[in-house]
């Protein structure tokens, strides 16, 4: 028959053997303590940087601070933790001297985070030198704010470029309309056109007055030819002037009609080419005052990172942590004494059992 479990039982025989559990408790506290007293100290420094909106006219200045924008800023991690940034830092600094792999040991050494809800950037270095690791921490610092720095005049140096370009485009292109208007106007004039036009249609006029006094002349001697040899003679001159007049006044209309279709198709090509002419120099007026623009902002349409704590030489090591470990060392050592005679209570219970059982059976 199986014995309840009785706690007061229990209880006892832990109080009765406190000495196992303080034993084992004070063996892991000086055993953690000698072993934290050995192990290699380790300094951590931390560098901080702001990151400050655009500057200049950049629209995103409107932007209010949002967490989606604050959670954006963490791209700017990838500046400080860039592999070859570290790989230099550590070849200043002389850290992976005879190391097989940096890869490892910047994974040790470096921590990059942004902090959350916030624009500042930490960069933690933890060296066994302490002076090694605030001079390193701010080396990085300052490399990453010219690592944005540069990336924002590159990318600017690209739109300034490519306005540039279309700046080049837009000036050689309305050269080109230039030249086209000069020879235009040079080899299909208007203004002569249309003042041998005027001068055509002058002459015409003066022809028409001419041959109608001639009709008239000539219709007066038709009624006087009966009068004589004279008059049938007058009459055959006026109607020959008249006729000559007539022949005149129509090719003058025929030059008129002619020159007159010329000069519209000249102004139409010559309107044309105007037209053209003024979209291409406001064009070209666009892209000159965007390049102007481009080069007036540049380096501001990116955040601006600035280091506002290049951190101090740290005075306590960061690890090991002798109290924390005193303490974890004492948590583990009282959980494995408790669990060892927990385990020694119930197989002593079991024993007894055991014992009692067979001893019963032996007096049956």
């Amino acid at each position: 028959m199986y014995e309840t479990f009785d706690a007061f039982d229990y209880l006892d025989y832990l109080r009765r053997r406190w000495r196992v559990v303080a034993s084992a408790c004070l063996a892991a506290a000086l055993l953690s303590l000698g072993v934290s007293l050995l192990l290699p100290k380790h300094y951590t420094a931390t560098a901080s940087i702001i990151i400050e909106p655009p500057g200049g006219s950049d629209a995103r200045l409107t932007t209010a601070i949002s967490a989606m924008y604050l959670e954006s800023l963490k791209t700017y991690e990838l500046f400080a933790n860039s592999d070859t940034l570290f790989a230099r830092a550590a070849r200043e600094f002389h850290l992976t001297d005879g190391s097989p792999s940096w890869e490892s040991f910047k994974r040790q050494v470096l921590k990059v985070s942004k902090l959350p809800d916030t624009k500042v950037l930490q960069i933690s270095v933890t060296l066994r030198d302490a002076r090694q690791a605030q001079s390193l921490a701010q080396y990085l610092a300052d490399e990453t704010v010219s690592l944005s720095r540069q990336e924002s005049r590159d990318s600017d140096q690209d739109l300034v470029q490519q306005a540039a370009k279309q700046a080049s485009d837009a000036r050689r292109h309305l050269q080109d309309l230039q030249q086209k208007w000069s020879a235009l106007a040079t080899s299909e004039p208007i203004e002569s056109l249309q003042s041998e036009i005027d001068s055509d249609v002058d002459l015409r006029d003066k022809v028409q007055e001419q041959m109608v006094a001639a009709q008239a002349e000539a219709a007066e001697y038709q009624t006087e030819q009966s009068d004589g040899q004279f008059a049938r003679e007058q009459l055959q001159g006026a109607q020959a002037r008249a006729a000559l007049l007539a022949k005149r006044s129509q090719d003058l209309e025929r030059d008129i009609q002619a020159r007159t279709v010329l000069l519209a198709s000249r102004t139409a090509r010559r309107q044309a080419l105007e037209t053209e002419l003024k979209v291409a120099q406001e064009s070209y007026q666009s892209v000159t005052t965007r390049l102007e623009e481009y080069l007036a902002t540049a380096g501001t349409h990116s955040e601006r990172l600035r280091v506002i704590d290049p951190g101090i030489v740290p005075q306590r090591p960061s690890s090991p942590n002798i109290s924390l470990n005193v303490a974890l060392a004492l948590f583990v050592a009282l959980l494995a004494a408790m669990v060892c005679l927990s385990m020694a209570f119930v197989y002593g219970r079991r024993s007894l059992r055991f014992d009692a059982a067979v001893a019963r059976g032996m007096h049956g």
